[in-house]
């Protein structure tokens, strides 16, 4: 059976110091982008929404896909039409400018599709069941940011987030964003992982894991940033922590998020009881959040104004990764 990802339906979508004078669009549009592609060998690009010189760039999520189980027919193109199609579903997300204390209204918005199969992280080229499919994910991740340092204005703050396969890859490219942008270059940065729990090497399937980096070759992404991924995914946290101090990390989950646990065969009780081993490892870091609220849903920032932790509204509790100070604390259960 081949295993989805629910993800923020979204198929949306100045090199010079100081913010853009005009308004901010409250539409994307597609740009293609040389450099990205589909599994397909399409290619494809961003949406792209301006705003002021702080940028959100979101990953959108969709499909898992590693063996011929999985890989039914290669995903793409994406293009002006899907971007178009995609808008409908805009209102209430994360992407809404109109959205009620959305900290994110005034960014520039930068929508990167998923049509690789691989979580935005892979770099590899396979064949199942004579279809080729092309896992360049972290080719397509790296080319947009390339695109946004050569054609928007310098950054002042760069936020990277996605939901579901989005969450994933925005944790597992990170490294992305920093090299484009050091910290060194006055550039802020943070990471919102929306329901993408990178949990330990005890829960996560030793077989599962070996066929994610096999099929995906993430020998060449994901380990150079982080050796003890591939045996530990959870170590990602600690890594990332230590290597960019004044940055602000942050996963957001449900406590019973029964799309992650199909996804890695957990059953309930096991989901959530690592999420809260993997929730203490998170806070135990200086710089590093969650955000847990209990449920069964799947993408909180498809619906940030639905959830609340205790008293804490999340787009309140998002407003300090998105302005970079301001109380920054774990919530929930």
């Amino acid at each position: 059976m081949r295993l989805r990802l629910a993800a923020l339906a979204l198929a949306l979508a100045a090199a010079a110091c100081g913010s853009d004078s005009r308004p901010p669009e409250s539409s994307f549009t597609f740009v293609p982008i040389a450099g990205m592609a589909c599994a397909d060998g399409s290619g494809t690009g961003i949406g792209l929404s301006r705003g002021s010189n702080e940028v959100l760039v979101f990953l959108n999520g969709g499909g898992a896909c590693w063996s011929q189980a999985e890989c039914g027919a290669s995903p793409g193109p994406f293009g002006t039409a899907d971007l178009a199609l995609g808008q409908q579903l805009l209102p209430g997300t994360i992407l809404d400018r109109k959205l009620a204390a959305n900290p994110f209204a005034g960014f520039t918005l930068v929508f990167v599709p998923y049509c690789t199969g691989d979580v935005h992280a892979g770099d590899s080229v396979q064949t199942y069941a004579g279809t080729i499919w092309r896992h360049r994910g972290h080719r397509n991740l790296d080319a947009a940011l390339a695109w946004i340092d050569a054609n928007l204005p310098h950054p002042a703050r760069v936020v990277i987030s996605g939901s579901s396969a989005g969450g994933f890859g925005a944790l597992l490219g990170y490294d992305l964003v920093r090299a484009r942008w050091p910290e060194s270059s006055g550039v802020g940065a943070a990471l919102v992982d929306d329901s993408g729990p990178t949990f330990d090497g005890t829960v996560i399937d030793t077989a599962l894991r070996t066929a994610w980096w096999d099929a995906w070759g993430l020998d060449s992404t994901v380990t150079p940033v982080c050796p003890g991924c591939r045996n530990d995914l959870s170590d990602v946290w600690p890594t990332l922590s230590k290597a960019h101090p004044v940055d602000l990390f942050t996963l957001l989950s449900t406590t019973d998020d029964t799309t992650i646990e199909v996804f890695l065969g957990l059953q309930s009780s096991t989901f959530t009881s690592a999420l809260g081993t993997l929730a203490a490892k998170i806070g135990a870091l200086p710089n590093a959040r969650t955000f847990r609220v209990a449920g069964v849903g799947h993408g909180l920032l498809a619906s940030p104004a639905s959830y609340q932790a205790g008293s804490t509204p999340l787009v309140a509790w998002l407003d300090p990764i998105a302005v970079g100070t301001g109380a920054f604390v774990s919530v929930g259960p």
